[in-house]
């Protein structure tokens, strides 16, 4: 299973671009199946006051960034396209973040999680990001588990000293 999850800030105006995509258990899935099932999640989850957020996303803390997500999905005007474009290509479930300073990368994280969790194949997520900083690109390596363990893996760049 491939599961790959991608974004670079444009250095002139510090906007991200993500990307990330993964393989579902059932072929046969429809882009309209997986809207309804995030709209669903979005009512019952992130927009219910009564719905637990800390019991189902907590064990998450800052590596998944979920509660910057929530602020934005829980406005009034939250559109998913403005945030993350979702299509099927060659059998994959893919998402493809919005340059939106940031935000994209915390709703298309959340977004790719709740996707997989209900139709990913395996049982982990798999996806690493790229952070375009005045010292060179960092590298972040995620591996989600559907047990909610997280395992996080940071490589900086290595600055070079003046002489």
């Amino acid at each position: 299973m491939y599961i790959h999850f991608h974004f670079n800030l444009i250095m002139s105006s510090c906007f991200s671009q993500v990307y990330a995509s993964f393989t579902p258990v059932d072929s046969s899935l429809t882009r309209e199946q997986i809207l309804e099932h995030l709209q669903y999640v979005i009512q019952s989850e992130v927009r219910n006051d009564a719905f637990d957020h800390d019991a189902a996303y907590g064990h998450f803390g800052d590596d998944l960034r979920y509660l910057d997500a929530f602020d934005i999905i829980f406005e009034d005007d939250f559109e998913l396209a403005n945030y993350c474009q979702l299509t099927l290509e060659s059998g994959s479930i893919v998402l493809k973040g919005a340059s939106v300073m940031n935000a994209d990368d915390h709703v298309t994280r959340w977004v790719t999680w709740v996707l997989f969790r209900e139709f990913g194949a395996g049982d982990s997520l798999n996806f690493s990001s790229e952070t375009l900083w005045r010292e060179g690109t960092s590298r972040c390596f995620y591996q989600v588990n559907r047990d909610g363990t997280v395992s996080v893996e940071v490589v900086y760049p290595q600055v070079e000293e003046d002489c």
